[in-house]
Formats: structure tokens, sequence, C-alpha cells
């Protein structure tokens, strides 16, 4: 038995059917060897390895009276038939059939009576125009929030899969344990209770924490009182800031890791500013594509994790900042001066207070409050009506350096699939592989049909950022490399690389970008005001 934390136990909460709350991974896998079915293979493969994976084998059990979170307990066994399902995509076979198809699949809630993951081996991939031959096949993994976060879902992948195109051994079963297990009612309450009692002896344990947390709360006021007064302020009212459907919309790109590195080290910035000042100049090209740019700067909620190195603990182990994206700002250097300003104080302030924020909460009856609240949300139109303290969710997941293989196949791209909420109907996420950055946005359909748009313009404000860093040459973008040259571009490694096409710059002086980046899979999306359907 297992007792959820308090944060893992929130994404059960927050979960309805318009706001499923499984986190997910595209992966585009080259054809297996010598013609055989990538189905069979990988249902045998992860069968042999799913008793090493501690959530594969997990299923929820509820508190007597819902008075507590619920536990894990042990499985008494695993339905391989409903956990790893079978799917193909009709002639031709593209990727915008592929984007169609994940766009259902993301909509379906898990069933909480099982373990909460679900892969879908999708066959008939075939585009020519994107590099993928006849016999590619995609892998879309589902995980639920409350049992994986980003760096636990890596280290699931890690075990799924190989480094090498010949598979290694699973470990034995024996050495390791699986029972499946019964607690009684008076086990569950007594954990309960006795989880209750050590949450008020860890309250005084933090009191000198949270009084120095408070010192220096404080001090990074005084010495900053300017971004702590804009971090208090609401984010201005998009259409992200909604209530939500449960339809999703999905969008995917690609860039260079080694080319957005060195624009990084070229401009004295991180790759996080450049990640989200490229992301705020895509809202604002999308939103002033809408007629919607709104006055004061989109903020974005940046999560931030607490996982130490080396821990594959199938647990929740996040917290978050925000930081203001520049969305007021034209000029894409003047956008990356504020973006690094707002990123520094922003992490700034979350120093002072990482050490006390809490991931555990436990108050009686917190199953039926806090889902009841969520429900509210679901129902009624009170997000629409309040405040907004942040507009947009930018997620930067660090993934495999090499490639990995699925029963002998080696995945050429891996694109996150996140989580949208009422609130925040739009969330990019993205992730390192081999050497490339791979962006998933996903959003509420209603409010974003049109995310492969966004998606797009990420890509293109890059090459937008980069010619004028270019053009800046050795005077200096942020503060700390006044005396610096700008650093040359990393080389790209070797090796076969998935043919791709990016879309024509929409850039403001109509000119195309100097440099042209592979992008992956990408496909034509319905247009603002048209009536869009559910798939």
């Amino acid at each position: 038995m297992h007792k959820l934390t308090g944060l893992d136990a929130t994404f059960l909460y927050m979960e309805t059917d318009e706001t499923p709350m499984h986190v997910s991974g595209l992966l585009i896998c080259e054809p297996p060897q010598k013609g055989d079915n990538p189905y069979e293979l990988l249902k045998s493969q992860i069968a042999e390895r799913a008793h090493e994976i501690p959530s594969f084998h997990r299923k929820l059990m509820p508190t007597p009276f819902y008075v507590d979170h619920p536990v894990w307990v042990n499985a008494e066994s695993i339905d391989l038939d409903y956990h790893i399902k079978h799917a193909s995509l009709p002639p031709p076979g593209d990727v915008e059939q592929l984007r169609m198809i994940i766009q259902g699949l993301h909509s379906l809630t898990l069933d909480r009576d099982r373990p909460l993951w679900q892969f879908y081996v999708i066959e008939g991939l075939e585009d020519p125009k994107m590099g993928l031959p006849k016999g590619s096949f995609a892998l879309y993994t589902k995980s639920h929030h409350a049992s994986i976060d980003g760096g636990a879902g890596i280290a699931v992948m890690d075990i799924i899969s190989d480094r090498a195109p010949t598979p290694r051994p699973p470990l034995p079963k024996n050495k390791i344990r699986l029972q499946a297990e019964k607690p009684g009612m008076f086990e569950l309450l007594g954990s309960s209770y006795g989880r209750f009692l050590q949450q008020q002896v860890d309250i005084v344990k933090k009191v000198p924490d949270m009084v120095k947390a408070v010192g220096s709360i404080a001090k990074v006021a005084m010495d900053d009182a300017g971004s702590m007064m804009k971090t208090l302020q609401p984010a201005p009212k998009t259409r992200f800031n909604v209530r939500i459907q449960k339809q999703r919309a999905y969008g995917a790109e690609s860039l260079s890791l080694p080319d957005t590195i060195a624009l990084a080290k070229q401009t004295g910035t991180t790759l996080n500013d450049v990640v989200l000042t490229i992301c705020g100049g895509a809202l604002r090209r999308y939103l002033q594509g809408h007629k919607e740019l709104p006055e004061a700067a989109l903020v974005a909620a940046v999560p931030v994790s607490l996982r130490e190195f080396g821990d594959a603990a199938n647990t929740n182990q996040v917290t978050g900042m925000t930081c203001g994206l520049g969305t007021d700002i034209a000029d894409p250097i003047k956008r990356l001066r504020a973006v690094h300003e707002n990123a520094a104080a922003s992490k700034k302030q979350l120093g002072a207070v990482k050490d006390v924020i809490p991931q555990d909460y436990i108050f009686f009856g917190a199953p039926v409050i806090v889902s009841a609240m969520a429900q509210m949300q679901s129902k009624t139109d009170v997000v629409n009506m309040m405040p907004s303290p942040i507009n947009v969710t930018i997620s930067n997941v660090p993934g495999p350096r090499r490639h990995v293989y699925f029963a002998g196949s080696k995945v050429v791209a891996q694109f996150p699939v996140s989580i949208c909420t009422h609130g925040c109907a739009l969330n990019i996420t993205l992730q390192s592989y081999v050497d490339r950055l791979e962006f998933g946005l996903i959003a509420c359909k209603i409010a974003v049909p049109d995310v492969q748009d966004i998606a797009d313009y990420i890509v293109e404000e890059f090459h937008i950022l980069k010619e004028a860093a270019d053009k800046l040459g050795e005077k200096a973008v942020a503060p700390k490399v006044a005396a610096e040259a700008p650093a040359k571009p990393a080389a790209k490694p070797a090796g076969k690389k998935v043919a791709t096409k990016s879309a024509p710059s929409k850039a403001a002086n109509g000119k195309k970008p100097a440099a042209k980046s592979s992008v992956p899979p990408k496909a034509k999306v319905r247009k603002s005001g048209a009536k869009p359907t559910a798939h």
C-alpha cells in the first residue's frame, strides 16, 4: 500500500470529462526489422518489462468515507488487451491523420478501476514529404499525472525502451515482489489518522524554515519591489483563459537543440530564456492575427522540477514559477532582454520559498471537497469571470540525448502531449531528444482550433530572433556578455535525420528567415472562424 501525496491526488481531484489529467508522448518510429508486426513486438516487450515499473501494476483504492487521499495498491492482474491497444491509419497514412487521431485519443479519460496507463501502437504511417517510409509507425503513451510527472515519465521510457537495436533481457520477476493488496477499513483509517498527526509534527518542524522564507521574501521585495508587484498582478484575459471543453487540438514542431543552445550563448541568456521568448513571439503573432493582442504582456506558468538527479520515483516532484513573455514588445531582442530579466526575478523569488513549498497536504474530506471545486469549474462560468493568474503553461522536460529503440525500431522523433485546464486552454511542452527540441502543443479545440499555427510561429520566431542577434554582432544582449563575442553554433551530430519541412516565414518585414530548420510532422489546421468538429 502506498499513499498518494496531496500533489499527486490533486491531479485526480481536478479531473473531469472536460479536463483529462493524463500526460502523454507521441513517438515516431522507423519500420521494424524484417517486416515484423510492430504491435505484437511492442506488446511482448512491454509485457516482459511491466513488472519493473511500479505505476504499471498499481491501481487506486479510496479511503473509507473519503476522509483522506486514496492509496495505490498492487492490482491482482493486468489486462494487456486494455493497456496496449492497436490502431491503423487509413491510406495515405500521413502525419495530418496521425495528429487527428492523437487529438481524439487524448480526449479520453483512463479507467480508474485499472492501473492508470495505456499505450497505442498506430500502424500505417507513411509520409514521404516528411521522410517517413512505408511501414513506419507511432507509439502514443498515456499515463495519469497522479502517478508520474515529466521526469518520472522519462524514467519509465528508459525501462520500456532500449539504447540499442537489440532489446535487453527483462529483470527476473522473482526479484521483484508483486502481490495483490487488499488493505482493510481499519488499516486504511489508521494510516490516515497517523498521517494527520504526522502532518502537524511536520508543520511544527518547518516553522524555522518558514520564518526564514518570510525573511527572504521580504528581502527580495525590498531589493526589487517592481518585479514583486508584477508577480502579484493578474495576467490579461485572453481566449486561452476560459472554461474549456473536452475536444482537443494538437500541434507539433521541432528545432535544432545545438542551434538553440548556440543562440542562448550568443545572446548571454539561457536556453529557457530563448524558448520563452520565441513562444512569446508566436503568441503575440497569433493573437495579433485574431486582433486580440492585449496591451499587457502575457504570463506563462513554468513548472520547475524538484527531482534530484537519478531519482526515478513514480511521484510528482514539481513546483512552478511565473514569467512574463514580453508579448507587448515587437522587437525580438528587446523581448529577449525582458524575458531574461523576468525569469531571473522569478527564479530569485522561487529560491526564497522553494524549500518550504508543500508537496503534500491532508485534511478531512479532501477527495470530496477538492473534487467538488473542480466540478464547479466544469459546470459554471466562474473561470470566465475570475482574474487569470497566468495565460499559458510552458514546460521544458529534458529527454534522452541519444536514440532509443522499441523492439528494434529506432525512435526518430519524440513529442510531448500534455494537459490543458480550465483557465489555461493552451499548454506548450517541449522535450529534448538527441539533437532536437520537440514541441508539443495541446489546446481546447473550441478555444484554440488552429493551434498548429502557433507551433509554426515558434519555428519562425526562432529564425527571426537568430537573424536579429546575428545583426547585433558583438553588442551585448544580456548584461553579462558585454565583452563577449557571439559563440559559434555547435555542429550538428552526424547521422540520418527524418526529412521534414517548415512553413514559409510570416515575419513582419515580409522576408523569409535566413536559415531553414527541419521540423517534425505538421498538418493543415482549421482556420479561425470555421466550425470545429470533434475527432
